[in-house]
């Protein structure tokens, strides 16, 4: 897939700019929060040289790998996403988000990015949200991934201990070196 932008001539880079494009962004051992931060961008068609804040000019954004997403023991136990049915008190629904996971990933990833939206363009925020495609795995229907044109690079995942090898174990820089005068 190629990068946005390189090698284009000019007058396919107008087009580029005009058209909706299609992102394909990878979630696996991601942060909801960074995620919807690049989805929302897109969405809204910020990263677009003809972006106006009265047009809706923002892109579709197809996030595959929702289960895998990275959050810390703390968020995954405490953070919270509260649904306001009616204005009356107590009413709310609160879900945490181990929930989500259990049931339905793919709400991590769209609630976390609808608060990442603009506030003042309400009348475009269900059309953005029309556009984010989210998925559990890695199996997306065909009649979706064929308009992808984008990939956009994540973040490299970090290396569990059991794939170092022992080379680099043994190489590894020593920080701090216990004396045997040292008592706990």
């Amino acid at each position: 897939m190629p990068v946005p932008g390189a090698g284009m001539s000019r007058a396919s880079a107008l087009a580029t700019s005009f058209a909706r494009n299609w992102y394909l962004l990878d979630a696996t051992w991601q942060q909801p929060v960074h995620i919807a931060q690049k989805c929302s961008a897109i969405l809204q068609g910020r990263h677009k040289p003809i972006f106006a804040w009265k047009q809706d000019c923002g892109d579709h954004v197809v996030v595959m790998n929702c289960a895998k997403i990275a959050m810390s023991e703390f968020e995954w136990e405490f953070h919270r996403f509260i649904d306001n049915k009616t204005t009356r008190p107590g009413d709310n629904i609160i879900t945490f988000a181990w929930e989500f996971l259990r049931d339905d990933p793919q709400q991590i990833i769209k609630r976390t990015t609808k608060l990442y939206l603009e506030n003042k363009r309400i009348d475009f925020r269900d059309a953005w949200l029309t556009r984010l495609h989210c998925f559990k795995d890695e199996d997306i229907p065909d009649s979706i991934l064929k308009n992808v044109n984008f990939v956009l690079p994540r973040k490299k995942a970090p290396r569990k201990l059991s794939e170092y090898t022992q080379e680099e174990i043994d190489n590894f820089p020593v920080i701090w070196a216990k004396d045997d005068e040292y008592k706990f």
